[in-house]
């Protein structure tokens, strides 16, 4: 098995996309299902934004607003992964969250002199995923002190950060291994980038099954798709069945011609499909999260512009039945798939299995789809919230109340 795996990139600040997507990112590493989170709060961010005590941030939203900024000043915010294979971190004594916080805490210098960023000046959040087989962190760090743009990062700075986490974290077996191979009968003072590797050959040879599993999860995807692939292990097969059963009662309930999209739906088809989203959001807690969280956001905005119990309390409703719109269009885009299927495809595939693949897909999709939605309503509180200086006009607010009251409930 391998010791470690050490990955670093960036986004070059000069890309349009660059500022959204370091935002983003941030978001989806605080709070994905994975993610420990702090007792009590509904993410798992921590980190450092100037020296002193390790922070446990407030919010994920200040760190990724922070991320934004700095992309946009034209500072590079690096992304990094570190990860072991679970015996290996059983075995480091990483066995809860405090404990990979103080790992992070305690290697965070080595990362930053290897990228040239003087200590006081790193600025770094992570989160910890406790993942099946390959628990990891999630590091994003920048210079808070840079001026020149980089565009480029050498491979060997990502490869040299590896072996100094090895050198630095494996030190104590390191001296075993050297033993038992007569090489050292002594303490050695010295563990060279040579034995990094002859170590790392003698764990790949004892294991090299499980040593090729692993590799194959980091080589072959960066951190990215690490977030965002795959999303499998949060759907239960027996939803998976249920869903695709009930896509086909669906096709059933549907008129025969016409256009189909909700609005034009007859009553008792819209209310089979209205339960068919209550079920999803029954059976996936991710996904009711995830509505939940766009939801609040869109409270939040709504409270810049009135404080009315009742108005407020009728927008929540508005923006839940939004929400729960998009899914329901989600699902019937995907039965137009199944009557399209239906007619065009000489396939030899059996229509159950043939469902069972689109109700998976339009699962994952749906969780895609919302878990982008509800991020970036959260960073559309955000730009409110810092170009209104958090006051309007009372005309303006009654404004934006009659454009919003009842918008998304016809779309």
């Amino acid at each position: 098995m391998s010791a470690l795996i050490y990955k670093q990139r960036f986004f070059h600040p000069n890309h349009p996309k660059t500022a959204v997507s370091n935002y983003t990112h941030i978001g989806y590493i605080a709070t994905r299902p994975g993610a420990v989170r702090h007792e009590n709060n509904s993410h798992g961010l921590f980190g450092k934004l100037r020296p002193g005590p390790l922070q446990a941030f407030e919010s994920w939203q200040e760190v990724a607003r922070i991320a934004r900024q700095i992309s946009r000043e034209g500072k590079n915010m690096f992304r990094s992964v570190i990860s072991f294979q679970t015996e290996t971190a059983l075995e480091l004594g990483l066995t809860n969250f405090t404990d990979w916080q103080q790992y992070m805490e305690q290697h965070i210098a080595t990362i930053a002199a290897q990228n040239q960023i003087k200590i006081e000046n790193v600025c770094w959040a992570a989160a910890f995923h406790n993942e099946k087989n390959h628990p990891h962190l999630h590091v994003v760090f920048w210079d808070r002190s840079q001026t020149i743009m980089k565009n480029f990062t050498h491979p060997e700075i990502p490869n040299r950060i590896r072996k100094q986490l090895i050198k630095d974290t494996f030190t104590y077996k390191i001296k075993q291994f050297c033993a038992l191979r007569d090489e050292a009968k002594s303490d050695i003072s010295q563990v060279t980038d040579r034995i990094v590797d002859e170590f790392e050959a003698y764990l790949k040879r004892l294991n090299p099954k499980a040593f090729r599993a692993f590799q194959h999860r980091f080589e072959h995807e960066d951190e990215d798709s690490l977030l965002r692939f795959p999303k499998h292990h949060l759907i239960q097969p027996s939803s998976v069945k249920q869903l695709a059963n009930r896509l086909f009662e669906l096709r059933l309930h549907l008129p025969p011609t016409g256009r189909l999209a909700y609005q034009l739906l007859p009553i008792e088809t819209k209310s089979y499909l209205d339960e068919l989203v209550q079920e999803l959001l029954r059976d996936n807690p991710y996904l009711a999260q995830l509505v939940e969280d766009y939801v609040q956001a869109k409270l939040e905005l709504a409270t810049l512009y009135t404080s009315d119990p009742e108005r407020l309390g009728k927008q929540r409703d508005n923006y839940q039945k939004e929400a729960e719109k998009r899914i329901a269009n989600r699902i019937l885009s995907t039965l137009r798939t199944i009557i399209k299927l239906e007619k065009e495809s000489t396939v030899a595939i059996r229509q159950a299995d043939r469902e069972q693949a689109l109700a998976e897909q339009l699962l994952l999709e749906l969780l895609t789809v919302m878990e982008s939605l509800s991020i970036r309503t959260r960073m559309d509180v955000d730009d409110k919230i810092s170009a209104m200086g958090g006051e309007l006009s009372k005309q303006a607010k009654k404004e934006w109340l009659l454009r919003h009251i009842d918008q998304g409930m016809e779309r």
